[in-house]
């Protein structure tokens, strides 16, 4: 049907800009994705290529259910192992923020910011602390909305203003660091290592330098911001607090968000290896000591054995959002390859002498914009992740070279977007709109993307 062996390739692309188009018009992104998906799929289909089966299936015999045979394969490969994994820390972080664990880390954590007087100071580390807390605390809104209520009085008494505070809350989990993000997870996969070493080994070699050139520029944007409104007759506006976030748990709760990533950095490689702890195991097994602790500072079995709803819930929650993300992107990507949409990127990318730079930009481009017109890290990076390996060995380095920097980029533009879920609720609470607040994040992320990109080059 297609003489040309591109043209079909061609055909992909307004099909992946109307995508775009219908998630950035709010249309639900997973419909969005399956539908696009299935469509290349027909078309692919319909020019010939019959060879679009995962290897985990085998056709039905009839092309047309065949399209959902990908699905179900897709389905089922994810929810026996990265599905299981990202639901099972889905449900332990709504537990944390059940019987106030999470609360109290933010409270200890961020207490030391009180002996600082410098407002720009002060936001400089707290943007810091706040990556950091991140690790344990994989929700990007809800970590803003803590750290808020931990440190408003902080943030009030030195003079720092709602606009400065927003911007540098709604970028504190730009990273998305460490094995309770889902990004992290599926990075981890697309290379073939644990969530652990993948922490490690990739993110812990490039993200310090990166955090540290955010937190700087946040230091004189803020100030240049400020300076500028106070200039222009701008008043500060009053910033609002839920309340509800505050919990009267026990500051030893503090230990529990961390009590996951301690086991599998403790039984790894890097220090008891006779013993393997996966990320799910570790999960559950944190969610019974956090049960033990909560029945033992409540002393209400009946209420903590209830409370094992709340992690459920949580399961369930994230597989309806993350979960099934990750299988429509699949299935978007699978739509790509059978219109031959990735060998027509890489062909075109080798025709033009790009090498690992190059494409690396071109793959954080695509990420980037895909991140800030749908407001999502997820959905962006899900739908590219798969590209990685392919795209790597096209130039000849290692997957974790490709997957990381893209994986980091998702979420530092997520962080300037003003669709951004984090960034209306950053602004929804400074009483400012989230194009201001875009504005005051937008170079301190460009700063990110920069580093992010420099570092890669040099050590990955």
């Amino acid at each position: 049907m297609f003489s040309e062996p591109y043209t079909l390739s061609f055909i992909a692309i307004p099909i992946v800009i109307a995508t775009g188009y219908f998630i950035v018009k709010k249309y639900n992104t997973q419909a969005a994705l399956f539908t696009a998906g299935i469509l290349m799929l027909a078309l692919g289909a319909l020019s010939g290529n019959s060879d679009f089966i995962p290897g985990n299936a085998s056709s039905s015999g009839a092309v047309v259910f065949d399209f959902f045979v990908v699905i179900s394969a897709l389905s089922s490969s994810t929810l026996a192992n990265l599905g299981l994994i990202i639901m099972s820390v889905g449900g332990f972080s709504k537990y944390m923020n059940h019987i106030g664990a999470a609360n109290a880390m933010v409270n200890v954590v961020t207490k030391p910011l009180s002996v600082f007087k410098n407002p720009y100071v002060v936001l400089a580390l707290t943007y810091i602390i706040g990556q950091l807390i991140n690790i344990f605390i994989p929700s990007a809104v809800g970590l803003a909305l803590l750290l808020l209520v931990a440190l408003y009085p902080v943030l009030v008494r030195i003079g720092c203003t709602p606009a400065a505070t927003a911007a540098v809350l709604a970028t504190t989990a730009c990273l998305d660091l460490g094995p309770g993000s889902g990004n992290s997870n599926r990075a981890a996969e697309v290379i073939g290592i644990d969530a652990a070493n993948y922490f490690l080994a990739n993110q812990m070699v490039v993200a310090p330098v990166v955090m540290i050139v955010i937190a700087v520029l946040h230091y004189f944007c803020q100030r240049y911001f400020d300076k500028r409104d106070a200039a222009n007759g701008v008043e500060a506006q009053t910033l609002s607090i839920d309340e509800q976030a505050q919990n009267d748990a026990p500051k030893w709760f503090a230990i529990l968000p961390v009590l996951p990533l301690a086991l599998l950095l403790v039984f790894s490689e890097f220090l008891i290896s006779s013993v393997k702890v996966d990320v799910i195991s570790a999960m559950f097994f944190s969610l019974a000591v956090a049960m033990l602790a909560n029945l033992v500072h409540s002393k209400d079995l009946k209420g903590v054995a209830d409370s094992l709803k709340v992690f459920l819930s949580g399961m369930g929650t994230t597989f309806s959002s993350v979960v099934a993300l990750i299988i429509a992107a699949n299935v978007f990507v699978e739509g790509l390859k059978a219109m031959g949409f990735i060998d027509l990127l890489l062909g075109t990318g080798a025709n033009l002498g790009l090498g690992y730079i190059g494409m690396l930009v071109v793959m954080v481009t695509i990420i980037g914009l895909t991140a800030l017109l749908s407001g999502s890290g997820n959905a962006a990076f899900f739908s590219f992740s798969p590209l990685a390996p392919e795209v790597a060995t096209s130039v000849g380095v290692t997957t974790a070279s490709l997957a990381l920097p893209m994986q980091l980029a998702a979420g530092i533009f997520r962080s300037a977007s003003p669709v951004a879920g984090v960034v209306i609720a950053c602004a929804g609470a400074a009483n400012v709109s989230p194009v201001a607040v875009v504005q005051r994040t937008l170079i301190p992320m460009i700063g990110g993307i920069v580093a992010l990109i420099a570092m890669s080059a040099l050590f990955l």
